[in-house]
């Protein structure tokens, strides 16, 4: 039951909330990543111990590791630096295809480990297709520099080795010049002969490593075995989905502690230290028109039922409270004027006293309504009273009271016998009455006038008046935290309903609520009246039937 649209939902419409989030989170994510540019991964290897494999057959040597073997980390680095990367860029921008422009776009890096002569190139593009080819063409430019650079080295040895020994056999042709004067043919003496068979078996190992082939390309990178790094909406989503639910529950979270609003009627009775007299569940509208007549919503009889016997209960229970030495009125043990007070605006106090005076019309009760709210008055609205005229005529002594007083929607009038005299009280419109009936004194918006009507005697008297009148005097006023015009009226009623309502009332406004009604003289305070509870709430205090006990009673 509700005035106005709270800014902060209750408990259990957040917890749905979290969860909407999430979802929210979680499809934003997924289609999100569904339209990004897929992102994929292919691999290959380069092995760089062919070449000392080779090398120790060729020697005779068991020993894999020879002097001058590649470094695996070192050659990592030359694939990663411009001397390879920039050959594989002009390779691509030759080939003038699709793929090849594709590939442009992806990048490559070698890793390799110490302890292994693998090398691993692994290049990303945004094809499979594209990621393989430049995979594939890293390490061909790489094993094709490699190779041609130990092919070049190997080349420049034979001819250096050839070139000495030619050197060696011209020295021995030239004729030779002894002491005598005489020449004599060089032959081969043991010295030389050792340096040809020396220079012929270098040149003849160095041919035969001509062949060798310094590293290998091992498994070429192909498209079938390229991996999706990314987008994968579905991961994405689920992540998504549970980020969303731990930020806003953490958001809920803050904002409670933050927001310290009163949250449950376990909150409200430990806040207000007083005895819930009832909750009313939310509804979208709490007064409608039915078989032609105002009466609240359905929802909202049985609590507002409930709520005017525990008033009556209330003002007769206790005489030391509200007995004729505290009462105002002298009633003896009946609170008949009470004034309904909230902690906050839009708590709902408007609408609860347009509610219960319905159902005490109801009950044969005769009501009546005074708003004392100056600001922000509804009652007109509430009750379906066309007049304008009300509690400011009243107390200016512009109208009289049974003037100024308008009749809400009530039963059919019996009438009464002619009086020769016309009375100046409401007891004329009281007596014409033989069932319940909803009388309303309501406020235009004079701010101005407020804090001299409202604390001058003639409002006291005014409510003697209608309390000798009538069954029942409701008296809608605004929270005395927001303005200080009701003030005088906590001594002038017979007691205090408050109003709290879940999820919108401030813990920090009921305390001090609670401790201005404490340092000021007012009527004892006949409890508190719980407005937009949840179900959940309402079944775990008993104010409503669970929904499987309901279906099961109306099976029998």
């Amino acid at each position: 039951m509700t005035e106005a649209t709270s800014p902060f939902a209750p408990l259990w419409r957040r917890k749905w909330l979290i969860l909407v989030v999430g979802i929210l989170v979680a499809v934003g994510t997924y289609f999100y990543y569904k339209h990004k540019t897929p992102q994929y991964l292919s691999t290959t290897q380069v092995y760089l111990g062919s070449g000392a494999e080779e090398q120790s057959l060729i020697g005779g040597s068991s020993s894999t590791k020879k002097k001058g073997a590649l470094e695996p980390a070192t050659q990592a680095a030359i694939i990663n630096s411009p001397l390879v990367h920039e050959v594989v860029v002009r390779r691509l921008r030759a080939e003038h295809t699709a793929v090849a422009r594709q590939a442009l776009r992806g990048k490559a890096k070698a890793k390799a480990s110490e302890k292994s002569q693998f090398m691993t190139i692994s290049a990303e593009g945004h094809s499979a297709r594209g990621a393989a080819l430049l995979a594939n063409v890293t390490a061909q430019i790489y094993v094709k520099r490699v190779n041609g650079n130990y092919t070049r080295g190997i080349a420049s040895a034979i001819a250096l080795a050839r070139s000495q020994l030619s050197r060696i056999e011209a020295g021995l042709e030239r004729p030779k010049t002894t002491k005598g004067g005489k020449s004599t043919s060089g032959g081969l003496t043991t010295a030389a002969t050792l340096q040809v068979a020396t220079q012929t078996s270098k040149i003849s190992q160095l041919e035969s490593e001509l062949a060798i082939i310094r590293v290998k390309q091992l498994s070429p990178a192909k498209p079938t075995g390229a991996v999706l790094l990314s987008p994968k909406p579905k991961q994405n989503a689920i992540f998504g989905f549970v980020l969303g639910l731990f930020l806003a529950a953490l958001a809920a979270y803050a904002m409670g502690r933050l927001d310290r609003r009163l949250r449950s009627l376990a909150s409200i009775e430990a806040v207000f230290h007083t005895n819930v007299l009832a909750a009313l569940p939310s509804v979208r509208r709490p007064i409608l028109r039915r078989d032609g007549r105002l009466a609240p919503s359905k929802p909202l009889a049985e609590p507002l039922r409930r709520l005017n016997t525990n008033l009556q209960l209330a003002g007769t229970a206790a005489p030391g409270q509200n007995g004729s030495a505290n009462s105002p009125h002298g009633r003896g043990g009946s609170a008949r004027s009470i004034l309904f007070l909230s902690p906050d605006a839009a708590d709902g106090t408007s609408t609860i006293v347009a509610a219960l005076a319905l159902v005490q019309r109801d009950a044969n009760r005769r009501t009546a309504v005074v708003e004392a709210d100056f600001r922000r008055p509804v009652q007109a609205k509430l009750l379906d009273v066309v007049g304008r005229q009300g509690l400011v005529e009243a107390l200016s002594g512009t109208l009289e009271l049974d003037e100024a007083m308008q009749a809400a929607d009530s039963v059919a009038r019996e009438p009464s016998v002619p009086s020769a005299v016309p009375s100046a009280t409401p007891s004329t419109i009281v007596q014409s009455l033989s069932t319940g009936a909803v009388s309303v004194l309501v406020a235009r918006s004079d701010a101005d006038a407020a804090p001299g009507l409202l604390g001058d005697d003639r409002m006291r008297s005014l409510i003697g008046s209608l309390s000798e009148d009538f069954d029942d005097v409701l008296i809608d006023a605004p929270s005395p935290l927001e303005v200080s015009d009701v003030l005088p009226l906590l001594g002038m009623v017979d007691g205090v309903v408050l109003v709290a309502r879940v999820g919108h009332t401030r813990e920090r406004s009921a305390e001090r609520l609670l401790q201005l009604l404490t340092r000021t003289p007012s009527a004892p305070i006949l409890g508190v009246v719980a407005n937009d509870v949840p179900r959940a709430d309402l079944e775990r205090y008993g104010f409503l039937a669970p929904r499987g006990a309901t279906r099961w009673l109306r099976g029998r």
